[in-house]
């Protein structure tokens, strides 16, 4: 498998390797997923300090991650949808995809990707069981993705 270090590549990627039930206009969006690579070699302190540096550079994102999952040579971080978001085809969710490539080019922090593996994750519940209200054009901002301004990141380790 070739390794690609280019967030636009990785977003092109997920129409060969992203599973066809997450633009099928059936099921929700489940995740959006990024990872940023750590080195191994730093200190327990250099660490912690590398993670609230991070943790306080994603707070201040115009979406917010809602989890950052702390694994042994990189941090995982996850926007998850505000209500249902839906994608009808494989143009709309690469484009979604190609707005999330911008947003994480965008910020400030090196070494940060898309998690390539969040492609084969199962989707979010079919839209024939939601009750509420469903977004059949989402974008990756603030009103589609991520937390609330009330609420906090959760870090898992």
């Amino acid at each position: 498998m070739i390794r690609y270090k280019n967030n636009f590549q990785l977003a092109m990627n997920a129409l060969t390797e992203a599973r066809s039930d997450h633009y099928d206009g059936v099921n929700g969006i489940y995740r959006f997923s990024a990872y940023l690579e750590i080195d191994d070699g730093d200190s327990e302190e250099n660490y912690a300090k590398y993670l609230e540096r991070v943790s306080e550079i994603l707070s201040k994102l115009s979406v917010r991650p809602n989890r950052i999952y702390v694994c042994d040579n990189k941090f995982e971080i996850d926007w998850y949808p505000k209500g249902f978001q839906i994608v009808m085809t494989r143009e709309q969710y690469l484009q979604l995809m190609l707005e999330f490539a911008a947003f994480l080019n965008d910020t400030e922090i090196p070494n940060f990707y898309i998690n390539d593996g969040s492609f084969g994750d199962d989707p979010e519940e079919p839209v024939r069981s939601v009750n509420n209200t469903v977004n059949f054009l989402p974008k990756f901002n603030s009103r589609c993705f991520g937390l609330k301004k009330s609420e906090t990141v959760d870090i898992f380790y």
